[in-house]
């Protein structure tokens, strides 16, 4: 039996108007600790009760860090969490309706509910991308979450211990203690780094012979960080090789048990593979009744309102889906500028292979009976944002990065804020936030890009500082900084952002623990 929750279901009903959040990520953390709840009640629905501080996680898969010093829990973050007009629910969106201003959710347990809204906030980000490269999903770890730096924490120590075992065979020995990192991003080579220093800095006191026949192999199919400055990739490739890590460029065909093949044929074998390519949209966000961006993001305007296709005769109330325009279930409805020109198409979930979003249908491929809607015609949806990596603007997409996400969170909570002040002036003066000018007018959303940072390996960094436009390849950077000054710069700044105090004494005794008696290689 399904169960509608409103106000009245509610310990405490305020006569606010209910703010409800999907997802603890960065831009839903940003926007809980921002908003004002005096001027909302509260609800975040997330399988997650904590928000995951994710440029530390290659640190917790080799422990440098423990797994509870880079998470935070929600009430941490918004104490009101913790008021009886307020609430988390620890279950996952499986669908919205605007018509009725409802979401779906449904509890790891199977029990399906539904909550009631006056503003939505889709922050449920994305998935590791796959590509549709078969045997990923299967065969090989991703890193995006505790859990899975923890699994990979654990297969990495289990490894070294099978290795040990009597009477192994050489070639399985050596695939025991070969670790392969597919994507040569600032995770790639941050876990590669921190791999590196496990091996030369640890694991050679307590298995020296095993320490010795360790090897790391970055898989990377074009630039190694090619965001980055030409130095500064030239900086960390030299870093990377002399603490013994190989930079092998290439395409991976598939994975399978103990190997993966490369699209020229070679077959690389591993005991551990960890896939870090990038990220693509999750299932919830393709099931959505909203227009999509090419890869499968939601199309979002300026302000981060959802966008989605006018309504059609006979569909008052209700936002269009995919296929619903032309009746056919799962037909690509393909997104034009002005004069057919092509920036965007719906995506369909059907022809979706995990979170390999690139498969998307081009309108030269589409059937006949598909029908075109331009960028001028979608409408936002009333009272539906969406934030962080599971959206891009339609015209000008951001890179689904933590900063992205984290000032879109306080943009749209001064934009709330600012609305519920004007809506009840007792609570003051409205105006004065990012979202609004002087005069009060709401202003769009604008991404300032603070810079790069990424770690190499023992005391060894790369910074890179620039404009709005320095994430994007070939584009113009700043400056650039390299070695051990950024690596100071690299913790002090993430010690800092921790969020509560007793994160950032988590964090640093954790670095200092590691420092003084090196890292625990015990497994649980």
């Amino acid at each position: 039996m399904s169960v509608v929750y409103t106000p009245e279901s509610l310990p405490l009903d305020t006569g606010r108007q209910r703010l409800v959040v999907l997802g603890t990520g960065w831009a839903a953390a940003r926007l809980l600790r921002d908003i004002d709840p005096r001027l909302y009640d509260i609800t975040v629905v997330s399988p997650r009760n904590h928000m995951v501080f994710t440029p530390l996680l290659a640190s917790t898969t080799v422990g440098t860090l423990e797994a509870r010093s880079v998470a935070l829990h929600i009430t941490s973050i918004q104490k009101a969490l913790q008021q009886p007009q307020n609430q988390y629910v620890q279950a996952e969106a499986t669908a919205i309706f605007p018509d009725r201003q409802l979401i779906e959710a449904r509890s790891v347990d199977g029990v399906k509910f539904y909550i009631g809204y006056n503003k939505l906030a889709i922050c449920t980000g994305s998935s590791g991308s796959t590509f549709g490269i078969p045997g990923v999903e299967q065969h090989a770890h991703f890193l995006r979450d505790v859990r899975h730096a923890e699994a990979i924490r654990s297969q990495l120590i289990e490894n070294i211990a099978l290795a040990g075992v009597p009477g192994r065979p050489i070639d399985d020995y050596n695939r025991l203690l070969h670790v392969v990192i597919v994507g040569g991003g600032p995770t790639g080579v941050e876990v590669a780094g921190e791999l590196s220093n496990l091996i030369n800095r640890d694991l050679k006191h307590v298995y020296p012979d095993r320490a010795k026949a360790m090897r790391v192999t970055v898989v990377e199919a074009k630039e190694l960080l090619g965001t980055f400055d030409g130095s500064l990739r030239e900086y960390a490739a030299r870093k990377l090789v002399a603490q013994g890590v190989k930079l092998r460029k290439g395409v991976v065909k598939h994975v399978e048990p103990g190997c993966l093949t490369l699209t020229d044929g070679t077959v690389i074998p591993f005991g551990l593979c960890i896939w870090s390519t990038g990220v693509g949209p999750t299932p919830f966000t393709l099931s959505l009744p909203f227009a999509k961006t090419k890869v499968g993001r939601i199309a979002v305007d300026g302000y981060m309102r959802v966008l989605a296709p006018p309504l059609q005769q006979g569909q008052a109330g209700h936002v269009r889906g995919e296929g619903e325009a032309v009746g056919v279930t799962g037909q690509v409805t393909p997104l034009t500028k002005e004069h057919s020109t092509e920036v965007s198409d719906l995506f369909d979930p059907a022809k979706a292979s995990g979170a390999a979003a690139a498969a998307a249908q081009s309108p030269s491929s589409s059937s006949s009976t598909t029908t075109t809607t331009t960028i001028a015609n979608l409408r936002p949806v009333p009272h539906i944002y969406a934030l962080g990596d599971c959206c891009a603007t339609t015209d000008s997409p951001l890179p689904p990065l933590a900063q992205v996400a984290e000032q879109q969170g306080k943009y749209l909570a001064s934009v709330l804020n600012a609305e519920a002040r004007n809506l009840n002036p007792t609570q003051g003066e409205g105006g004065g936030a990012q979202g609004s000018g002087s005069g009060g007018e709401l202003q769009p959303f604008k991404y300032r890009h603070l810079g790069s940072m990424a770690t190499v390996g023992g005391t060894s960094a790369i910074l890179q500082l620039g404009g709005a436009n320095s994430f994007k390849i070939g584009a113009q950077r700043g400056l650039s900084i390299a070695g051990f000054l950024s690596w100071v710069a690299w913790r002090s700044a993430y010690l800092t952002r921790l969020g509560t105090i007793r994160a950032r004494m988590q964090v640093a005794f954790d670095w200092t623990i590691t420092l003084l008696f090196g890292r625990d290689l015990s497994r649980w």
